[in-house]
């Protein structure tokens, strides 16, 4: 089974690049649901009920921050599961190493978990990884800009509670998230800057990022394709 995640900032361009190379090379495709913030495959999904609670109670960030994360903790190897069951060739819209390392460890470090919340949560995280639904990918694509390019691409996409977020939560979301790729060693990383390209205006943009792809997969990837030509190819970050 080949599986390629995909991995970055909220506004970094995830789902379209997930898009753009599940149609490219065959893949199947696990999106992000925007709705309860899991990759599922749709067999997985399960209603989520701690979002509502934690972010619409006055106390609900504290009080909820543990089972909201548990629940996507549970979502995520589910669908890993089911992925797994299915065989085949998947691209996943965010991984679990994000939920637990960026995000869950981001509640943690605001002190909206406690620290006997968080050990518990990091031991069973620990556990997990050794099931073998969670081997790692064959390839993580990063993608990465500076903040303010972050914040250009949250705000064109218009998500009223995004563009409602304080600067400070993207700022420490973004520090976040490279400390955490700066660290990875679990898989190969293709980093990519999104600075680059625009797979959303320049329709060459889909080949280079292919052809790039390609590169490091080669001969694993489940379909065969004729690009033209790269053109421009040393755009792309190698960071």
């Amino acid at each position: 089974m080949l599986l390629i995640g995909v991995a970055g900032m909220v506004g970094s361009g995830k789902s379209t690049l997930a898009r753009v190379l599940a149609s490219r090379f065959g893949l199947q495709l696990a999106l992000e649901s925007t709705d309860d913030a899991a990759a599922l495959a749709p067999q997985a999904a399960q209603p989520n009920p701690w979002l509502s609670r934690f972010y619409g109670e006055p106390d609900g960030r504290s009080r909820y921050a543990l089972p909201l994360q548990l629940h996507f903790l549970a979502t995520r190897f589910a669908s890993l599961r089911h992925m797994r069951g299915q065989g085949g060739s998947w691209i996943l819209d965010r991984t679990w190493y994000e939920d637990a390392e960026v995000f869950a460890r981001g509640l943690y470090e605001q002190g909206l978990m406690t620290a006997t919340e968080h050990d518990l949560y990091e031991r069973l995280y620990a556990e997990l990884l050794h099931l073998p639904a969670a081997r790692p990918p064959r390839l993580l694509i990063y993608l990465h800009a500076p903040l303010d390019t972050i914040l250009a691409r949250i705000e064109e996409r218009g998500r009223d509670k995004e563009r409602e977020t304080e600067r400070a939560y993207w700022a420490q979301l973004h520090a976040r998230y490279e400390r955490w790729i700066a660290g990875f060693r679990r898989c190969e990383v293709l980093p990519l800057d999104v600075r680059d390209y625009d797979l959303l205006h320049d329709p060459a943009a889909a080949d280079e990022v292919a052809g790039v792809v390609r590169q490091r997969l080669e001969p694993e990837l489940p379909q065969t394709d004729l690009f033209p030509s790269p053109r421009g190819r040393g755009r792309l970050s190698r960071r």
